[in-house]
């Protein structure tokens, strides 16, 4: 696999002062498929793909699986929360898009000052955030009809501000449409649906490192947490190409919808559904980060090329590696 001279710059910037390094680099473009992976020691090694937790790029998942829902006429994008969640206070309540384009006004985090402190004392017990999900066990239904109930918003635009609470609300919604619940509709949709083998909500038992070079375990998470539709995905680079793919061969036209223009992001780009798309470019992309994982998949629109990027270290450049691969083409 040839790389331009600013994607090598990047894969440097990646390896400088980290020993431990397993990178998965993906491409599929006009039917061919080539996939890289680089060992701590730079070389390429084969052999079985590795399955990473990629974090937040369960929110394009999430947004497929919606996006099937509305074209079956089982959701309804332009629908307040509350047509869907019962008991909670007759006010005004965000719809379906403002969840998926993070314009609900719901926060980043479902956490207050009251429930940050025992988090916070759990993380330092266990070693940090690389080794602790932040969102295992809370909040649970229950906290999630709390925080819906103790979040009063106005009918008004809201701006673009990333909210795994708001994804988790669509994610749930989803699972209530389904009737069997988020966790089990999505690895029932991703295995009958989009055939993808070694992709699924859950667990899985990889070495990833800290910025000190310091082993961490993954992130765990249950079938009951509510940001699982935010960020519990594991998947290999494979997959992830094949899911790019999906948005590009028009075979499941119901994810069209997910790279229209929906909502406003940040300054380079709009929002589909879940999905970050650029303004100066066809390009559409979602990154994730789990701990001490970080993923990257792209997807551009007009040259049918798909580009996944998967790193067993937190808070590196996989998004950088990954732009820099789609933008020299």
């Amino acid at each position: 696999m040839k790389f331009s001279s600013l994607t090598q710059t990047e894969i440097n910037k990646l390896y400088k002062g980290r020993r431990h390094v397993e990178l998965t680099i993906g491409i599929r473009r006009g039917g061919e498929q080539e996939i890289l992976h680089l060992g701590p020691d730079r070389k390429e090694k084969a052999g079985e793909e590795l399955i990473y937790p990629v974090g937040s790029i369960c929110k394009p998942f999430t947004a497929s699986l919606l996006a099937k829902y509305l074209a079956e006429g089982k959701l309804d994008l332009h629908a307040p929360i509350n047509q869907y969640i019962q008991g909670l206070p007759d006010r005004y309540y965000p719809n379906l898009e403002k969840l998926a384009t993070h314009t609900s006004g719901f926060k980043t985090q479902p956490y207050t000052l009251w429930t940050t402190i025992p988090f916070f004392l759990k993380m330092n017990r266990e070693g940090g955030l690389f080794h602790t999900n932040p969102f295992r066990g809370y909040p649970d239904e229950a906290g999630m009809m709390k925080i819906l109930r103790e979040t009063k918003l106005e009918d008004k635009p809201y701006p673009f501000v990333y909210s795994n609470i708001g994804m988790g609300i669509l994610g749930y919604i989803v699972g209530q449409v389904s009737g069997e619940g988020f966790w089990d509709s999505m690895n029932r949709y991703i295995k009958e649906d989009l055939q993808l083998e070694h992709t699924f909500l859950g667990n899985v038992d990889m070495p990833g490192y800290d910025k000190k070079d310091q082993p961490c375990r993954c992130w765990q998470w249950e079938k009951t947490d509510i940001i699982a539709p935010a960020g519990a995905l594991n998947s290999t680079v494979s997959d992830l190409l094949q899911f790019g793919s999906y948005q590009l061969d028009g075979q499941r036209p119901y994810l069209d919808i997910c790279h229209e223009v929906h909502g406003p992001c940040e300054k380079n780009a709009n929002s589909g559904l879940a999905w970050r798309l650029e303004k100066d470019a066809p390009i559409s992309w979602h990154t994730g980060a789990a701990g001490a994982f970080n993923a990257f998949l792209g997807v551009e629109r007009e040259k049918k090329m798909v580009v996944a990027v998967a790193v067993n270290y937190g808070l590196v450049n996989a998004e950088q590696i990954g732009f820099s691969i789609l933008k020299s083409w």
